[in-house]
């Protein structure tokens, strides 16, 4: 049998795009987190324990990005 249901329907050559929006997604929430420390921060009256806490999040956040950044390069390098 040949033809798209020959393998369930699916298409192969949507995995890396699901995956690259994946990646998308994970970053826009990561980015909102980090937002919203960033306001508390600034907003509440800046605690040196709040501002660890912020720091720590702005540079999980910037990993976050470059780990995601890396890999959605990778989906769409050729070969």
């Amino acid at each position: 049998m040949s033809g798209p249901s020959a393998d369930g329907g699916r298409d192969p050559g949507l995995q890396p795009e699901r995956t690259r929006l994946s990646w998308r997604r994970t970053t826009l929430s990561a980015t909102v987190a980090a937002l919203l420390a960033v306001r508390t921060v600034a907003r509440g009256g800046a605690s040196t324990a709040g501002v660890v806490a912020c720091a720590l999040c702005c540079l999980c956040w910037l990993g976050l990005l470059g780990v995601a950044h890396r890999r959605i390069r990778a989906l769409t390098a050729p070969g």
